[in-house]
């Protein structure tokens, strides 16, 4: 951005890249704001919201995010703890997502205002961001990783000090969200083929090409030795990374867990629909790669050529590669929706290829509209899908959580129980479950609270409606292990109290909730205790 103390009036171009970028912005938030209003309208307390929400404890730190509990701080006037300032956080996400998508459009000279929305409009809507903007405490700097890493592909020039510049936003990715810089290498591979498609020369491709990758690297060993080393719990031990030429097999076994995860996400026939599309968009890199190997066949030695061309053929390959990045490295990686930042980056650079392609060739671009607005049609559809579920999901378990304070206040009263643990689960209401069976994405993007199975949620969960009651999953570290000792003793006595999602059992002091869902706890033999 240029400044000037001169009052001359801007340029004719200065006032169209204006405009143009006021309406990309605009439309990206009006999109954005369909994907955001499902979760919002939920309002529901996502995982560790849980936890920030009721106590205000960050610990990001522990977890490498050191920026995040700095902006967090900021934003709150953090004095000894944090506070639910939602969805300031979520609505602040998108604008900044928002905003990717007018630096992608000056980036790549995207001149229509709705191609240029439509392009960016995955990065931050495709279906496993859904989760990243569920978290009230954490979308904001999520947002800010995924800004911070396509940064440097997308706003600074080149130059040294631009490269190092470009180092310190990758840094900052790192430090916001680890897995946010699989967009960096997504765009790498975008702008690999953009060069090509603009005959830039081989050798200046090549070296800059090597330039990115050792911007990459420079990051991540600036991480490492500043944040990385301090990193602890189970953060640490879900980030080992492979050890030896011997366990090189674990990159195509986590490369195929993790693509095994997507596809497993989705039915069939959303394959059936969106899969000839994606297939479409593969080629486009593949066909520009081939015509650049080509056009330069003969300035360029045999094998050179040859090069060029097997490099085309596996682009599509490598930004499968890219999306998940040093993920592919780690011993035991996690594998969920919110740690795939890297597939939007992926869609948004496919279609940012297609139409950029079609403009070289003189081919329409309303080919490259269909496909964006197909792939935001199904983001839409399935964020609606997720918003209904959720709040679902919230309704059928905040009824039985109030019935089940009001229960075991009665017992207290009565019976003097002063402690209660859970067995098995309540499972999803019916309105969840069917969207799972139709979305199988929607069983990781609506967690279950009421169950024995995740000790970190129940307990945090519970403690919105119980406070006078000490949980001994919350404060007994053996609870787990006495689970099916107390599941037989119940077995063998009548319930005390028996509701259509548990029953209560009465053991000296403590109370028994066994929650009733199919699967959730195992049947008693005999049905003595049902």
């Amino acid at each position: 951005m240029n400044f000037s103390t001169s009052r001359e009036k801007p340029s004719r171009a200065e006032a169209v890249r204006d405009t143009r970028d006021r309406d990309v912005f605009g439309i990206l938030l009006v999109l954005y704001s369909l994907i955001l209003y499902p979760i919002l309208r939920a309002d529901r307390y996502y995982n560790d919201d849980l936890k920030r929400a009721l106590v205000g404890r960050a610990g990001w730190d522990s977890n490498g995010r050191p920026l995040t509990t700095l902006v967090m701080r900021m934003l709150q006037g953090y004095d000894h703890a944090m506070v639910d300032i939602s969805p300031l956080p979520q609505i602040g996400a998108i604008a900044l997502l928002a905003w990717v998508g007018v630096l992608m459009a000056r980036r790549y000279s995207i001149g229509s205002s709705w191609m240029a929305a439509l392009a960016a409009f995955p990065l931050g809507a495709q279906p496993f961001y859904l989760e990243n903007l569920s978290f009230k405490f954490d979308a904001l700097s999520m947002s800010l990783a995924m800004l911070l890493a396509v940064l440097p592909m997308l706003q600074l020039s080149d130059g040294r000090r631009a490269w190092w510049l470009g180092v310190l936003a990758l840094w900052g990715s790192l430090c916001f969200y680890q897995p946010a810089i699989n967009a960096y290498l997504v765009f790498v591979l975008v702008e690999w083929v953009c060069l090509q498609l603009q005959r830039e020369q081989p050798s200046q491709l090549t070296r800059k090409f090597i330039g990115r990758f050792m911007q990459f690297g420079m990051a991540m060993l600036l991480y490492y030795l500043l944040v990385g080393i301090h990193v602890s719990g189970w953060v640490k031990h879900a980030s080992e990374r492979i050890h030896g030429w011997r366990e090189l097999p674990l990159l195509l076994t986590n490369f195929v867990d993790f693509y095994g995860y997507v596809g497993a996400s989705f039915n069939g026939h959303w394959w059936m629909y969106f899969g000839p599309l994606l297939a479409v968009l593969a080629l486009f890199p593949v066909v520009v790669g081939i015509r650049y190997a080509l056009a330069f066949r003969a300035a360029q030695p045999a094998p050179v050529t040859v090069l060029l061309g097997l490099a085309a053929l596996f682009v599509p390959l490598a930004a499968l590669v890219a999306a998940l990045g040093p993920m592919l490295l780690l011993h035991k990686p996690e594998i969920g929706p919110r740690v795939l930042m890297g597939l939007g980056a992926l869609l948004a650079g496919a279609l940012v290829v297609m139409q950029a392609a079609l403009h070289q060739w003189h081919g329409s671009r309303k080919w490259a509209v269909a496909a964006a607005c197909m792939l935001s049609l199904g983001m839409c559809i399935l964020a609606s899908a997720y918003g209904n579920a959720a709040t679902a999901q919230k309704d059928y378990e905040g009824r039985i959580a109030g019935r089940l304070a009001d229960d075991l206040a009665q017992l207290k009263a009565s019976r003097g129980v002063h402690a209660f643990v859970l067995d098995g689960t309540a499972g999803y209401s019916p309105v969840t479950a069917h969207v799972i069976e139709q979305l199988p994405l929607v069983r990781d993007l609506v967690p279950q609270y009421l169950t024995s199975d995740h000790s970190f949620q129940a307990p945090d969960f519970l403690a919105f409606y119980i406070s006078d009651m000490t949980n001994l999953q919350a404060h007994d570290v053996a609870a787990p292990s006495l689970l099916p000792s107390l599941h037989a003793r119940t077995c063998l006595m009548p319930a005390d109290i028996v509701t259509a999602h548990y029953r209560l059992y009465v053991l000296g002091d403590t109370a028994v909730v066994r929650l009733l869902a199919p699967g959730g706890s195992p049947e008693c033999i005999d049905g003595k205790g049902d």
